[in-house]
């Protein structure tokens, strides 16, 4: 990868945003600016991803600052430096967002958290947690979905303006499961998930103005 992709990939990543994790101790001071001071992220989960977690019943429970709208058709994040985002410089590589969500299979207690959670953009573009299976957590970062440059870049018609918000919407990316997202997901829920299948769709809007 040359200079140019790099940078490239480095701001097509920091300029998407998304939460995902779970119940946690006192987040990590920044250690990092971030790209906006305010906005707004989803990722709206794909039919066929929400169509087998209702299969198995599966409920999803936020986690604040996370929220879920109306219908349980994904998740909800503020985004932005007031929100505690930032790039992480220490580990570069990744952008680090507070909050998240659990997915709990009622009927056996089985349970999933992002504990903490990254967007990864560089080697590797994906979004990763430390995930929580059913009480016990990987001593190991896992990247759980991923996505490519290409769909950061141009993805759903790709990037645009708000002049009346001052603010940039993202493109719209889809979002794969990889093989350690598949498997914790099946482990913890007794879903039947594959490499590959789409979790959701992540869009998001980064604010200038409060």
């Amino acid at each position: 990868m040359n200079r140019r992709q790099l940078f490239s990939t480095a701001l097509a990543a920091t300029l998407l945003a998304v939460a995902v994790p779970a119940t946690r101790a006192a987040a990590a001071p920044p250690s990092g600016p971030y790209i906006s001071p305010w906005g707004e992220a989803q990722v709206t989960w794909d039919p066929g991803f929400k169509a087998r977690l209702d299969e198995q019943h599966v409920t999803v429970t936020p986690i604040t600052p996370v929220t879920a709208p109306a219908g349980d058709t994904g998740v909800i994040s503020p985004i932005g430096s007031t929100s505690g985002d930032y790039i992480d410089f220490v580990n570069f590589g990744r952008v680090y967002y507070p909050g998240g969500w659990t997915f709990t299979n009622p009927d056996t207690g089985g349970t999933w958290t992002a504990d903490e959670f990254w967007l990864r953009f560089f080697p590797n573009q994906g979004l990763s947690t430390y995930p929580v299976i059913n009480g016990v957590k990987s001593p190991t970062e896992q990247t759980f979905a991923g996505y490519t440059l290409g769909s950061a870049l141009t993805g759903g018609g790709g990037w645009g303006l708000d002049p009346s918000e001052a603010a940039v919407k993202t493109a719209k990316v889809p979002l794969a499961l990889t093989p350690d997202g598949a498997a914790g997901l099946n482990q913890a829920l007794g879903t039947s998930f594959h490499e590959g299948d789409t979790l959701g769709i992540l869009s998001g809007t980064f604010r200038y103005l409060p």
